[in-house]
């Protein structure tokens, strides 16, 4: 599709101090011209040399290259407006009542929902479906638990899924059950699809939307690319059908679903190398779940459930061959990989795959949160981006150790283990799950701290990481994993004009200042957008 042109053919952006690869630098300018960056340099050579060019003059504050989101769920992220949203509640009868409330005012369809966090809860215990099934009666209800593994249901959704006593747990997946033997209401990882398969799907309009909504909520956040993890078969339809329209609001790097037919089909187009604001870039594996539902994969078992090591979602063996087969393709894998079991098998699988041929792009481990220390040092040694979301840390500090036990918790979130193996560290939120803020995550990666200051002095604080490395894995590092190193995440000659103006000075506020930062002005290819939605 053509790029949006800049309103005037020559426009000068000073008055900030500019973050570049050397560092802040204060007294620059740059030239914006078609979309890029002309030039970069001393504002009065720059002024001299383009007397007629637009002036765009900034009142202090920091000029940075557009913030990427590195691990992002679009739609996911657009359906909220329509869900019920349970995210921060610190009781069962908390989400309850928010349940209440949200389905009296609407009353049509499924009763749909996300957020519910049972580890914030006093008792930290699963909910079941009996405490919906008096406020939903014969509504079928799916309520995502916040990390997207585990969903909550309701009697009348078991009772459409036919899922009673008798009926096994699904290959990569878990249906929890009381005493007795019946499903509780509490579905794990591949069990979920057995509900959310029969939802009905959106519409083309709706899950258009759906994504743009999600987009342009990002770009209120000062991003001005996306690699969106997981994109099927109809939402990369209508991905395709907004990029025609020239309705996409920021950049998006695709990543399809583990789906064989739809990889194979759309493996066999050679990845476009050239930047554009739609590119199918690879495909989504997972190995494992996630550890607040224990489906985080471990070497041992857990600490707080000994009788389980967490689960396979997909085959090891299964993922290993189509890893190889998006190599050989070009195009890139992106593997989930939580627990330490499951980054180890990432990581030979990877190694196995790469001894063919490593591709054209690096591969990816996605969230990468419990790891030994021997694996921690092999993402550098084999090439593997290190993808990991800032802000699971501070989100899931106080429970992890329970999880793990006193032995395994300093294999928690090791960044700073990625980085001194040389390892590609690449940022992201995971939005919906947690909140896309760039600045919170800058933050939490600094302190390793949630904004309450806990815990006291950071969470295992020799991982914790420099805010010059922490925006270089916002943007340089995301544009390098991404393939795109020199045209994205950079202030210099030659690269997209994508840019973020914050009022802050962002190399000098503490860690409390950045996590309160506001996107003040944005450019999207050269052209200044709204931050609004």
């Amino acid at each position: 599709m053509p790029l949006p042109a800049p309103p005037a053919e020559y426009q000068i952006i000073q008055g900030a101090t500019f973050w570049t690869a050397a560092g802040p630098r204060s007294g620059q300018a740059v030239v914006i011209r078609k979309g890029r960056i002309l030039a970069l340099g001393p504002v009065e050579a720059l002024l001299k040399a383009h007397p007629k060019a637009e002036r765009v003059a900034l009142p202090g504050g920091t000029l940075l290259p557009g913030f990427i989101e590195g691990h992002a769920h679009v739609g996911g992220l657009g359906a909220l407006g329509r869900q019920v949203d349970l995210v921060g509640l610190d009781s069962l009868p908390d989400t309850l009542g928010r349940i209440r409330q949200w389905s009296a005012a609407h009353l049509d369809g499924w009763l749909l929902g996300r957020g519910w966090d049972q580890n914030r809860w006093p008792a930290q215990g699963f909910p079941r479906a009996l405490d919906l099934d008096a406020l939903t009666g014969s509504r079928p209800a799916f309520l995502q638990r916040v990390d997207g593994h585990a969903a909550w249901v309701n009697t009348a959704a078991l009772a459409m899924a036919g899922i009673g006593p008798e009926t096994p747990d699904p290959e990569g997946g878990r249906i929890l059950k009381d005493a007795y033997g019946r499903p509780n209401g509490i579905l794990l990882d591949a069990a979920v699809e057995l509900v959310r398969k029969l939802i009905p799907e959106p519409t083309e309009k709706q899950r258009e939307a759906q994504l743009k909504a999600g987009l342009l909520a990002l770009r209120a956040d000062g991003f001005t690319a996306v690699a969106d993890m997981g994109v099927g078969g109809p939402e990369l339809a209508a991905y395709r059908r907004l990029a025609a329209a020239g309705a996409l609001p920021i950049r998006v790097f695709a990543y399809l679903s583990h789906d064989h037919d739809l990889m194979i089909r759309e493996l066999k187009q050679s990845r476009s190398k050239k930047l554009s604001f739609l590119q199918v870039q690879g495909v989504k594996f997972y190995l494992d779940g996630a550890l607040g539902s224990r489906g985080a994969r471990l070497l041992a078992p857990y600490a707080d459930e000994p009788n389980t090591k967490g689960l396979w979602v997909t085959d090891p063996a299964k993922v290993a061959l189509d890893v190889a087969i998006t190599l050989r393709a070009g195009y890139q894998p992106a593997i989930h990989a939580i627990g330490d079991a499951a980054n180890r098998a990432a990581l030979d699988l990877l190694a196995a795959a790469m001894k063919k041929g490593k591709g054209a792009l690096p591969p990816r481990i996605e969230h990468a949160q419990i790891v030994t220390a021997e694996d921690a040092a092999r993402f550098g040694k084999l090439g593997v981006v290190a993808s990991v979301q800032p802000v699971h840390c501070t989100s899931d500090h106080s429970w992890t150790p329970a999880r793990l036990g006193p032995e395994r918790v300093n294999e928690a979130f090791p960044w700073r283990s990625f980085a001194q193996g040389g390892a590609l560290l690449a940022f992201g939120s995971d939005a919906p799950v947690e909140d896309a803020n760039p600045f919170i995550a800058l933050a939490a990666a600094e302190t390793r701290q949630d904004p309450q200051g806990n815990p006291p002095g950071g969470f295992l604080p020799g991982q914790r990481l420099s805010r010059v490395e922490a925006v270089r894995a916002y943007t340089s590092g995301n544009a390098a994993a991404l393939g795109h190193a020199k045209e994205l995440g950079v202030l210099q000659k030659g690269a997209a004009a994508d840019l973020l103006w914050v009022q802050a000075t962002i190399a000098e506020i503490t860690p409390e200042a950045l996590r309160k930062v506001k996107p003040g002005r944005l450019w999207v290819n050269g052209v200044e957008v709204p931050l609004a939605h």
